[in-house]
Formats: structure tokens, C-alpha cells, sequence
């Protein structure tokens, strides 16, 4: 060390060792940085096709509706012609409507719920199914964590409770993505454990998981109930009704 820089050096010691002996108090602050979770925060999209889909839904809106479907594609592709079986047979008896949108994460579904999709409703059940679309690193630019997923997920039921205080909201568990294992539905599964939790915190929220209705006897998604292993199909749509029935029933008449 050349004799400039052990002369800097005595000098700082000989200041810190003044300062301390001249000082009375000692004034400390704290720095707090808080960072709001992604998946919690409002997102409305600009694309047409979904502003569009999102006037459907509110042009849906009647006091008559006892059950409402609120989610993604996985509840949209229910107004597909080739579901009209399911529509017969578990929803049209409780004037269900349906709120679904194609690619919607947590983030535009509480944007949605915070601008017009629960007005003018007062139904007996809420229906979740909401959170792949936030682990999906192929076709969005950021993947939610599952505590960031969760933490969405009640937000969500906390919008619903507010504007809904008479509804009970049935969570569904995540269901199941791809035919072998996989880090997307590696989250997907850590937020259901986290989800499952939520009925012991909030006596308004109820939570199922009817994963199983996929899963051969292997454990791999069945292809003919998920051709692409992440949408069910009609008949696929009729088993996660026929599985949600019972459960649903029970509510309506809470």
C-alpha cells in the first residue's frame, strides 16, 4: 500500500473515531422497498378481440343468474356448438353465465371484475378456474411464481367477496398441463397446495380439485379428454361438470 493511501486511511479512522466521540444520538433509517406482486395487479388488454368478448360478458349481465363461470379460454371454449350438451345438462338450470376469456391471467381477470363483469348479479355460486396462462413462458413474457399466482387468486376471490358478499366462490384447482412432467405444471401444482389452503383463512371460498378426471391410470393426461393436454374437449367439459355437480348443488343451497 503506497504512503497516500495509508494517509487517507488514518485520517478516515482518526474522522470516524471524532464523529463517534463528538456524537449525542445516532439517527438511523430504514429503507423498506416493497414490491407489488404482478399477478394481484389490474391488466386490461388492448386487443380488440378480447375488449370485444368482455362487452359479450357484461351484455350477459341479469339478476336471474345463479352461477357464474369466471376464468380463460378453458371456460370460453364452453360457447363452442359442441358443448350445447353440457349447457343442457349442469349449467342452463342455473341461468349460468359465463365469463370466460381465451389467454386471460389473474391480472386481466381482476381488471375485468373491477369493470362492469360483476354489476347488476347477485348469483348463489362464483366458479374459478384461473392461473395457467400465468406460468406459461411460451407465449407471455413473465411466468408468476406460485406464491405470485396464489397471491392473484385471492385477490381475486377478495374482488368477488367485496362486490358479491352473497356468493360462495368454488376455487378449482389448476388443471392438469402436458403429457410428462413439466415446470409449468410444476407451478401449477404448487399453487393448488397453496389455493387448498384458502377455505381455512376465508369462510366464503370452497376449493376442489378434480384433476384426477384427466389422469389415466399412469398419471399421464388422457390425450381424448385433452387432445392438446391443456383444454378439455366436449366430452372433457362434460366430465369436469359431472365432477363439479355434486359440490356445486351443495353451495346453491348454502
Amino acid at each position: 500500500m503506497n504512503k497516500f493511501l495509508l494517509y487517507l486511511l488514518a485520517a478516515f479512522i482518526i474522522f470516524s473515531c471524532e464523529t463517534k466521540e463528538n456524537s449525542t444520538e445516532v439517527e438511523i433509517i430504514e429503507i423498506s422497498e416493497t414490491v407489488e406482486n404482478p399477478a394481484a395487479m389490474a391488466v386490461k388488454k388492448e386487443d380488440e378481440g378480447w375488449i370485444k368478448r368482455h362487452e359479450t360478458i357484461l351484455g350477459r349481465l341479469n339478476q336471474e343468474a345463479e352461477l357464474i363461470l369466471v376464468g380463460n379460454s378453458i371456460f370460453h371454449s364452453l360457447d363452442n356448438e359442441d358443448r350445447n350438451a353440457v349447457w343442457e345438462r349442469y349449467l342452463n338450470p342455473y341461468k349460468t353465465i359465463n365469463m370466460g376469456i381465451s389467454a386471460d391471467r389473474t391480472e386481466n381477470v381482476i381488471w375485468r371484475l373491477e369493470n362492469g363483469s360483476l354489476e347488476n348479479i347477485n348469483p348463489k355460486v362464483a366458479l374459478l378456474l384461473i392461473g395457467t396462462n400465468n406460468t406459461d413462458g411460451n407465449h407471455f413474457l413473465t411466468v408468476s411464481t406460485a406464491e405470485e399466482l396464489a397471491g392473484g387468486i385471492k385477490k381475486i376471490c377478495a374482488i368477488l367477496n367485496e362486490k358479491l358478499p352473497d356468493t360462495e366462490i368454488l376455487i378449482m384447482g389448476i388443471l392438469p398441463y402436458g403429457y410428462k412432467p413439466n415446470h409449468r405444471d410444476n407451478i401449477n401444482k404448487a399453487t393448488n397446495n397453496i389455493v387448498s389452503k384458502f377455505p381455512e383463512e376465508l369462510p366464503f371460498v370452497h376449493y376442489i380439485d378434480i384433476s384426477d378426471v384427466y389422469y389415466d391410470a399412469n398419471g399421464k393426461v388422457i390425450k381424448e379428454l385433452m387432445p392438446d393436454f391443456l383444454h378439455p374437449n366436449a366430452e372433457g367439459h362434460m366430465l369436469m361438470f359431472e365432477a363439479l355437480d355434486d359440490k356445486i348443488k351443495e353451495l346453491m343451497v348454502k
